[in-house]
């Protein structure tokens, strides 16, 4: 039988269907897929954000070309030396359109409209980021800690630019990316500890200045007995420590005039968390009103459609970034529980392909960057319904309304698949 009447033939069909099918990644399918409709159901249900239900499954529909799409198409396509300078260079494009055109709402300008379609680029700018970062770390892996400056400098002009729309909130992811793919490609813990520790003095100097002069000193230590020993001596560690220890007490003490850079609602938002109670009418609103539908919900919930904090519209942006305080409020503490393990089934299985990978550097870091954006916007918004986190305005994976995030997370499901494909398993022939 030739190859032409071998692809008609009936059990050849199926036989390539079968293993197609077993070579997909049913756990990520399936979570995705709950997590998916726990987000259309909780949409349907609230009152006043019909439109949104309904504009939000003809996105899910898109997504799933989407993820179709990156599943068949081989994932390294897209960080070829011909393609990869495309991307970024249209992403930069669209940010600096987004400056000049962008369509502004709630304060921010973040929104571009081409055509019938209205697109959020800093939502599209994450794949790229991850793209560009996969390309360059996979051909060039962290060897000294200078290395982790090369790769620094390919996100700071989008992060900048989507930092001026204003996007706090995704700007950080960025960071947690860079950070995620850095330590994947060679760079070691301590070296992720100098990487953050700027942010870190800036929280302790506005906490406290006692905690920020204790954190100096702890800082100093860690890093003199654990910073590369084997790559420096005692006289070059001491000098870098005195280096990193010196810029932390210099940003420290221009944290006044950094804060100031900030708008006054980033601001409010950034230290309510810390005690919303200090203006309960204000900034404090948003978190207290979260923790009241979050509490209230108890165990069982109170039903779809009948929380009175998320049905009275005393929960602000419910259909976007506090939607995990209706489905607290309306499902209860047992569906948001399994809501938490679905998205760490999510990061668990990329973090798997990530390691099957390893022998493949672009596709593993691929991988590791999609897992850091899912955790870290995992984290910060729950994190930010629960109190805990600051309000940044980064949506819930899969079940905040947003076209563009939604075809991005769908996305990224479909380029695991495609790392998971092209990096199979090894599989287990011999039975003993």
């Amino acid at each position: 039988m030739n190859t032409t009447q071998q692809q008609y033939d009936p059990s050849f069909m199926l036989r390539s269907l079968f293993r197609l099918l077993s070579e997909m990644d049913w756990w990520l399918l399936s979570v995705t897929a709950f997590l998916t409709t726990i987000g259309l159901m909780t949409l349907a249900h609230t009152q006043l954000a019909i439109s949104f239900f309904d504009k939000q499954v003809a996105f899910v529909w898109a997504g799933l070309v989407f993820l179709i799409i990156c599943w068949r198409v081989p994932y390294f396509v897209w960080t070829q030396k011909a393609v990869v300078p495309v991307l970024y260079g249209i992403n930069l494009g669209l940010l600096l359109a987004v400056m000049l055109k962008g369509h502004t709402a709630l304060g921010a300008q973040r929104w571009l409209a081409i055509g019938p379609i209205t697109l959020q680029p800093s939502e599209l700018a994450k794949p790229v980021v991850i793209f560009t970062l996969a390309a360059w770390l996979g051909r060039r892996p962290i060897r000294g800690f200078f290395d982790c400056f090369k790769a620094l400098a390919l996100i700071v002009p989008p992060a900048l630019l989507v930092f001026k729309q204003p996007d706090l909130g995704t700007s950080l992811t960025f960071g947690a990316i860079y950070l995620g793919m850095c330590f994947w490609a060679g760079a070691t813990a301590t070296d992720i500890l100098v990487l953050l520790s700027p942010l870190l003095s800036l929280i302790f100097n506005a906490l406290n200045v006692q905690w920020w002069v204790a954190y100096l000193v702890v800082l100093g230590a860690i890093l003199l007995f654990t910073w590369r020993p084997r790559n420096w001596s005692w006289l070059i560690r001491i000098a870098m420590v005195l280096v990193v220890l010196v810029a932390n007490a210099g940003l420290g003490e221009v944290r006044p005039h950094l804060w100031g850079m900030l708008k006054d609602y980033q601001q409010k938002r950034l230290t309510s968390f810390l005690n919303p109670y200090a203006d309960p009418r204000g900034s404090g609103y948003h978190i207290l009103q979260s923790l009241i539908a979050i509490g209230s919900g108890g165990v069982a919930g109170q039903g779809l459609g009948k929380g009175n904090q998320s049905q009275g519209a005393f929960i602000p942006e419910r259909q976007t970034d506090f939607i995990f305080s209706v489905i607290g409020e309306e499902m209860g503490f047992k569906i948001s529980a399994l809501i938490i393990a679905a998205y760490a089934i999510i990061c668990l299985r990329a973090l798997k392909i990530a390691y099957q990978s390893r022998e493949e550097p672009i596709g593993s870091l691929i991988a590791i960057g999609i897992m850091s954006m899912f955790l870290f916007h995992v984290f910060l918004n729950i994190g930010m319904t629960m109190g805990i986190m600051p309000v940044a305005g980064v949506p819930l994976p899969f079940l905040s309304y947003g076209g563009t995030a939604l075809l991005v997370d769908l996305s990224a499901i479909g380029i695991l698949q495609s790392i998971r494909f092209l990096n199979p398993p090894p599989r287990q022939d011999v039975w003993r």
